[in-house]
């Protein structure tokens, strides 16, 4: 049923995916003044918001998880394929952190010449990302609980 609360554990993790999408992470700083933007497509300028390095992974993960979140969402018949399609999701969600939080700032960042004395600084969207992953795990929690539920009235008594 769609009006159930693994619905909207769902929704509002496709919701905040898409929101990722569009404000920044964090931005650069040279000598404590902001000169790049770190966002899910690209690494721009404050001022001009030249495109300096691409982001795309990023961008092609926070999408996938939100596209596939809303898929989940009207699978509600086959409760099987739904928990199947969140503990996927999940992994795609953790990849999509720990590249935005670990792999581009770590391996991607300090290869191009514009960030060698800068400075990343998180903005508030690093307490954001993990609102998703929390939205699916009680969405299977959900799910899983309606599955026995289901379950224990097939038995006979």
């Amino acid at each position: 049923m769609i009006q159930r609360k693994q619905t909207i554990y769902l929704f509002f993790a496709g919701l905040v995916t898409l929101v990722l999408l569009l404000i920044p992470f964090g931005k650069f700083t040279i000598e404590g003044v902001p000169c790049f933007e770190y966002g899910a497509f690209s690494v721009k300028t404050i001022t001009e918001k030249e495109v300096i390095v691409s982001t795309i992974g990023n961008a092609l993960l926070l999408i996938a998880t939100s596209a596939l979140s809303f898929i989940t969402m009207f699978l509600y018949k086959n409760r099987k394929l739904q928990l199947t399609l969140i503990s996927l999701n999940m992994l795609i969600i953790l990849l999509a952190i720990f590249t935005v939080l670990y792999i581009y700032p770590n391996f991607v960042f300090p290869k191009n010449p514009n960030f060698y004395d800068a400075t990343l600084k998180y903005d508030y969207v690093f307490l954001i990302c993990f609102i998703p992953p929390v939205g699916l795990y009680l969405a299977k929690k959900a799910i899983a609980k309606d599955e026995a539920l289901v379950r224990s009235m097939d038995r006979l008594r």
